[in-house]
């Protein structure tokens, strides 16, 4: 094989006009390609369509409109909600959320359409009786009073009503809240502009029967970011500004949020693209080697982006990582193969026979460190959440294309401007030293390296192994907890306002229950009622540090029924019969048709019961879902004699993220063994040797195994950042294991004396492993200034992991090649030391 890639740079020489067509008609491809990526921000986006917790999601949206919408915690600066100033200000609110239409000029468009309901402490509706006949009727009203009397009225209502606190204002009257409800995430895919008649609304019912669920759009950012830019602008009125301090939740509030992050991940690669420049021209000091290296990372990132438009793979907020993996990657190949070129062209060898003798020695180990950092990154597509099985995709299509390119056109680009000059011919004189030149500084210190291991090679294998042992028991220890505030700053406003509306308020998340109990006025059955309101006073009781509130047609039959009996404490129960039960909800129905579609369908077949949380990690709601699903599941048996075809699921765009952060606990274990095994396979065929192949694995599992070591014992959670580092690391370590146990592989088969094969190996591939570390942990380090809890623990447990691995490779590996001296199966040609050694002996014999 290696004998194919020395003759590859002279068959691209003698083809470069076509290599240059090829490469240029893909580019080409590719552009376009680009043009049809689609990118998905939401969370819906994270699973496949057919997962059933989507498709309940789908469901219940399809009945019972979006939950996607913005919760705005406001705080009086006098004090008090319920003061006639406040009331006042967000009743103005109100309005010019609702009434936006009358200020738009003819033919002007608005985001403000999105909005389909808005309510407030202001409108918030309250049951009254008149009569026979239940009334809802709005808290306040159109009209503010401003009498002592009548604020204490409103006050005592308020506070009398169930639904009302927490929701619409905190218990010491200090904060206020506004439900803004949209229909992000109920337009249908074939709806070809968002109408009135297209939208999915709260009125629209499905017919019964089994009919598939309508599959809805995703929410495009820019929507998001033009809705909530809207309601700033009426939120930052003087009138309104001046009377209140606004915290605002939600996916629409957000979108800023995360624009800044993808902002600060750009600036962050820039920076890391300068870093590796930098560290190129000190490498090589020739600025053809570092503009060919960053073309490669360049076209080798188009056509990822390109491929993946094609393929029609959905682009997530992961798109930076493997954006950055690939300039890493990419870079690393390239250093390989210039490093051998260069190196060989100073010791006297002419161009294209650098060139050609470069590739005889890189090419195989470049192959199957590509081989391996591939399948570090495939191993995680067994994930089944869309956006890492994405990343999975795109990033084994940039190691891939970063492979090629540097097999397939450096050698063309090197051939039309080398790293040293063809005309260069290389004088058997000291080089001139240059300014900042860590080159020759940097050889020195690695020629002392393996005269110090050669001492006690046992000496630096033990601790190596107790940092294993250590890591393998910390990684026992890790705990997997997603917190969906690790995506953000701990001082940004957001999550600001999320402590805020979850210290004070309802919490800025909620989950669903959807139930669908198949059959027509089931909920009309006492039973069934009574089976509901018995599960949400459990949850309020026994989740009570992470439940605020629930809310169902149940409380509503509860609350109509005390309050047309007399407004009697003991009435707050369910009707006993179904005749009574039906004539309540009928009642309530007339006196406020559009809140119980909200909560039941026309057919009185499918319901839902909203759950209001605090925000805690992924590994306790993990535990408190299966908890709940217990519960569910025994409300259920007591009522499928009745019923037996009912279902209820657990969905909800809270949910949706506890239920991804599930999947990645049950399969980050199953990841890392395939990646594991994996490469121990392509080292095992490699080296031809178990003994080898073992050397060969144990310096990368080390680095892999310490990353989620060092996690567990500091108490840090794996969540879905640094849960991707496991097999990614496995697979970037091995890069340099494998071009330095090829090269003492080439150079052991010329005397079969170990200590010398070492220390040549040493003196030629270990600059280049040095400087491939470098950038490599750069890279990845660079991630680790990010504000952003989750992507700055990637980089440094990744920056951590790869210079781990760096030590392990100029120390660990040494030892053991000293201490059990494996035998190959095969002696391979002789290496590029070896080549330039007998070109020398022949000119000086000439």
């Amino acid at each position: 094989m290696s004998e194919h890639f020395e003759n590859v740079p002279d068959a691209l020489r003698k083809r470069r006009l076509l290599v240059g067509i090829v490469f240029l008609a893909l580019l080409a491809v590719a552009i376009l390609g680009m043009g049809k990526l689609r990118m998905d921000m939401t969370i819906e986006g994270w699973f496949h369509k057919e997962d059933p917790t989507l498709v309940a999601f789908h469901r219940y949206h399809q009945q019972f409109g979006s939950e996607d919408g913005v919760y705005i915690v406001y705080k009086p600066k006098d004090g008090d909600v319920f003061s006639p100033a406040s009331l006042e200000a967000v009743r103005g609110i109100q309005n010019d959320l609702i009434n936006f239409r009358s200020r738009l000029k003819e033919g002007e468009e608005s985001a403000l359409e999105h909005i389909v309901k808005v309510d407030t402490l202001v409108n918030a509706s309250v049951l009254t009786v008149d009569g026979d006949l239940l009334i809802s009727k709005a808290l306040v009203g159109d009209t503010v009073p401003t009498s002592p009397e009548a604020i204490a009225e409103i006050k005592a209502i308020a506070e009398a009503e169930k639904q009302l606190p927490l929701q619409f204002f905190s218990r010491d009257h200090k904060y206020g809240g506004i439900h803004i409800e949209t229909d992000f995430g109920t337009i249908p895919v074939d709806a070809e502009e968002i109408t009135e008649d297209t939208v999915v609304s709260l009125e629209q019912t499905v017919a019964s029967g089994e009919e598939a669920p309508v599959e809805f759009m995703p929410t495009d950012q820019a929507d998001y970011l033009k809705l909530f830019e809207e309601i700033k602008t009426i939120l930052g009125k003087p009138e309104y500004a001046n009377q209140f301090d606004f915290y605002a939740v939600g996916n629409t509030a957000a979108a800023e949020h995360d624009v800044k992050m993808s902002e600060e991940m750009g600036i962050l690669y820039m920076a890391a693209f300068g870093i590796i420049m930098v560290l190129l021209w000190f490498l090589f000091r020739s600025v053809s080697a570092v503009l060919w290296s960053m073309l490669i990372v360049i076209l080798s990132t188009i056509l990822t982006l390109g491929v993946t438009g094609w393929l029609g793979l959905t682009v997530t907020g992961f798109l930076i990582l493997t954006i950055l993996l690939i300039l890493t990657v990419g870079v690393a190949d390239s250093v390989h193969a210039l490093t051998g070129y260069t190196r060989l062209r100073r010791s006297g060898i002419e161009h294209q026979a650098a060139l050609r003798r470069a590739y005889k020695f890189t090419g195989v180990a470049l192959l199957l460190t590509g081989l391996t950092n591939m399948t570090g990154t495939m191993a995680l597509n067994i994930t089944p959440v869309v956006p890492i099985q994405s990343f999975a995709i795109m990033s084994t299509l940039g190691i891939l294309f970063a492979l090629l390119l540097t097999f397939y056109l450096l050698p063309v680009l090197v051939d039309v401007w080398p790293t040293v000059s063809k005309k260069k011919v290389i004088a058997d004189t000291p080089e001139k030293k240059r300014f900042l030149d860590v080159l020759p500084r940097l050889r020195s210190a690695l020629d002392k390296a393996v005269p110090f291991v050669e001492k006690r090679p046992v000496a630096f294998i033990v601790p190596f192994m107790l940092v294993l042992v250590l890591s393998i028991y910390g990684a026992t220890q890790v705990k997997i907890d997603s917190q969906i505030l690790d995506q953000y700053p701990a001082d940004s406003t957001f999550t600001q306002s999320v402590k805020v509306a979850d210290d004070h308020m309802m919490g800025a998340y909620a989950m669903v229950l959807y139930l669908d109990f198949k059959e027509d006025f089931a909920l009309q059955d006492p039973d069934v009622l009574k089976a509901m309101d018995e599960l949400q006073q459990k949850f309020e009781s026994k989740y009570e540090k992470y439940v605020v509130m629930t809310n169902s047609i149940a409380y509503v039959a509860k609350d109509a029924n005390r309050k047309l009996n007399g407004n009697i404490a003991e009435f707050e129960r369910i009707p006993d019969t179904r005749e009574r039960l039906s004539q309540t909800l009928f009642l309530f129905n007339n006196a406020n048709p559009s809140e119980r579609q909200r909560l039941v369908d026309d057919s009185y077949r499918k319901a839902n019961i909203k759950i209001s949380l605090h925000s805690y990690g992924s590994y306790e709601y993990d535990q408190v879902f299966q908890q709940m699903r217990a519960d569910i599941d025994e409300m259920m048996a007591t009522l499928n004699t009745k019923y037996p075809r009912a279902e209820v699921s657990i969905t909800g765009i809270f949910a949706l993220a506890m239920q991804a952060s599930q999947y990645i606990t049950e399969n980050q274990v199953i990841t890392f063994g395939i990646a594991l095994i994996v490469v121990s396979a392509i080292l095992l065929l490699v080296f031809g040797s178990l003994k080898v192949g073992m050397i060969a694995l144990i310096p990368n599992l080390i680095p892999a195994l310490l990353t989620l070591g060092v996690l567990g014992i500091a108490g840090v959670p794996l969540d879905f950042f640094t849960m991707m580092l496991a097999p990614i690391i496995i697979g970037i370590s091995v890069d340099d294991t494998v071009h330095f146990i090829s090269h003492y592989q080439q150079q052991l088969a010329k005397d079969n004396n170990v200590n010398a094969a070492l220390r040549r190996t040493m003196a030629e591939a270990g600059p280049g492993v040095v400087f491939t570390a470098l950038i490599l942990g750069l890279g990845f380090g660079i991630m680790a200034v990010a504000s952003a809890a989750g992507t700055s623990n990637m980089g440094k447990f990744g920056a951590l992991a790869i210079f781990m691995g760096l030590l392990n490779d100029l120390f660990l590996l040494p030892a053991l090649l000293l201490k059990f001296k494996p035998e190959f199966k095969s002696a391979p040609a002789a290496g590029p030391v070896a080549e330039v050694q007998g070109a020398v002996e022949e000119g000086a014999a000439g």
